[in-house]
């Protein structure tokens, strides 16, 4: 047998205990170690499931290798089953679905098994009708009420909350509530003739003039950046810039304007601050427009990840947060808004209900109009400042599935209330958790570094260890290095996502125990040297091993 296990002392004192529903099995977090059979990993079992998927389901984002989990098995904290007796550490917790606690929270998994019972089968029309139950299933409202009351801490104004069912589509949300915003602000700014005069200029025209004054299109600029990733359907792989197979092929919505994501930005290059009568009235709307310049009166949102995910786990440095601050400041009276894609790095994932808190509190143009929420969280969520849905018209955004979803939402409910809570393991507050144990793994992550750069010298394979709260990566050489680490990660037991270039990311959980950042390490330091290992190997004509 080809096997690679883990060997960290237990702790014995975390009794966060899982018990599988099935065989009434109980599983202590502080005692798991890593273990997997190579074999059985890469067996004639594993490659049938991934051929078979391959087979019936159009290709998305799966690796070249069969990446096989079972959360009906071993699943607590970041510890989770893969086939037979196989036990992963999980640094990818589903492309972050999991981020907050990982999986099955004692404090959580037992009351969503409760509910199991009556509404497993249960997803009804949460836009269409209101949801109560006297048996105490956190229902929409209640959600909503706790995203409100967090984001109201964290910026002192009043939110509401809509509902969707993905990251993507809470994006799409947001830009719809920015969009009408500008619309209603542009059109009674210029009123019906010079309203009709922009759109002629511009080739819009009324898709059905003997009904109503319904226009083929809405001119309203968006701000993105390069290295965004805000989802995959139409308008959000349109606001994206982090990959070429993402956009290429596709149709994409007008006006989305993408600039750098550094301190080379310069918002003011791009815009034009010409009134937009005096544009429209002197001719000269469509040759801004055709310059790739932003009439500042057409411009409805920035959205910005305040890390990017995608773009390779990259924190925004002064120079863009001081000429973004500085920007909003000018125009946020011109009805600019401001959202912050919170759909990673949101829920205390760095330590703060909103990322975007960081940099808020050095900047205080930074405070966003509208966040947006989801993975973790379960279900989507923009989470929008009141001001803004001030005679908001009904229909304007509506879903059958996401405020009927009770599961899910019973899911944000409980990770919302749990967020308040101090687990006993750790003996303080989740979000100071998170901030501490992100700086214990970096700091072990940079002695990795230099051990690995003591037994290689001038690989430079593990550098740039960066990271905020539980939102931590690194960077390796190459593309090719990057892709070996992920595999050799994998038959060592690690769940790894590669993201930019070259970079690996490591998604934590809030209650990241000290254990766990030293097993990660443990593991990352021999996933390192195998690879150099099988370079060496295929460079010298040996056969190479794992």
């Amino acid at each position: 047998m080809n096997i690679y296990a883990t060997n960290i002392r237990e702790n014995e004192a975390d009794t966060a205990t899982f018990i599988n529903p099935f065989t009434q099995q109980r599983y202590q977090r502080g005692r798991l170690n890593v273990r997997v059979d190579r074999d059985e990993l890469l067996g004639p079992t594993a490659t049938a499931i991934m051929r078979q998927h391959q087979a019936e389901v159009i290709a998305t984002t799966h690796p070249d290798f069969p990446a096989i989990l079972d959360p009906t098995h071993i699943a607590i904290g970041p510890f989770i089953s893969g086939l037979g007796d196989n036990l992963f550490f999980d640094t990818a917790l589903n492309v972050g679905t999991h981020a907050v606690f990982g999986y099955n929270h004692p404090a959580i998994f037992p009351k969503l098994q409760r509910l199991g019972q009556v509404l497993a089968g249960f997803i009804g029309a949460g836009t269409d009708f209101f949801f109560v139950s006297r048996h105490g299933a956190p229902a929409s409202q209640d959600v909503a009420a706790l995203l409100n009351q967090y984001a109201r801490d964290a910026y002192g104004v009043e939110f509401m909350t809509n509902f969707s069912n993905a990251g993507t589509e809470a994006n799409e949300n947001a830009a719809k509530i920015a969009m009408f915003n500008k619309f209603r602000q542009v059109h009674a700014q210029l009123g019906e003739r010079l309203y009709a005069r922009m759109c002629e200029q511009l080739g819009i025209v009324k898709v059905r003039p003997h009904v109503d004054d319904l226009w083929s299109n809405y001119p309203f600029y968006v701000i993105a950046f390069h290295g965004a990733f805000h989802g995959r359907t139409g308008s959000t792989h349109t606001m994206s810039m982090s990959k070429r197979v993402q956009k290429e092929g596709y149709q994409a919505i007008p006006y989305v304007i993408h600039l750098p994501y550094d301190a080379t930005v310069d918002f003011n290059r791009h815009i034009e601050t010409t009134p937009l009568e005096q544009l429209i009235t002197t001719g000269q709307l469509r040759r801004v427009v055709d310059q790739r310049k932003i009439p500042i009166d057409l411009l409805s949102f920035v959205i910005m990840e305040p890390i990017q995910g995608e773009g390779g786990y990259v924190i925004p440095d002064d120079g863009l947060l001081r000429a973004l601050n500085e920007f909003l400041g000018c125009y946020r009276a011109k009805g600019v808004c401001l959202i912050s894609d919170e759909v990673q790095a949101g829920l205390y994932r760095t330590g703060e209900f909103s990322a975007m808190s960081h940099w808020y509190r050095r900047y205080p143009h930074l405070k966003p109009d509208i966040m947006t929420f989801a993975k973790p969280l379960h279900v989507g969520a923009a989470v929008t400042q009141r001001w803004l849905l001030e005679d908001w018209p009904g229909g304007k955004f509506s879903g059958t599935w996401p405020e009927g979803n009770l599961l899910s939402l019973a899911m944000a409910a409980y990770t919302l209330q749990e967020l308040k809570q101090i687990d006993p393991a750790l003996g303080r507050p989740y979000a100071d958790n998170a901030k501490q144990a992100g700086e214990y793994l970096r700091r072990r992550l940079c002695e990795m570094a230099e051990q690995l750069e003591a037994r290689y010298p001038g690989e430079a394979l593990v550098t740039n260890v960066r990271g905020v709260g539980q939102m931590n990566a690194f960077d390796v050489p190459s593309k090719e290095i990057q892709e070996a680490v992920v595999y050799q990660a994998f038959l060592h037991g690690l769940h790894l996502l590669g993201t930019g270039e070259r970079s690996i990311r490591l998604f934590g959980t809030v209650d990241q125990r000290q254990r766990e950042a030293d097993l990660l390490v443990h593991i990352l330091r021999d996933v390192m040297e195998a690879v150099m290992n099988q370079r060496q190997q295929h460079a010298s004509g040996t056969r190479a091993t794992v």
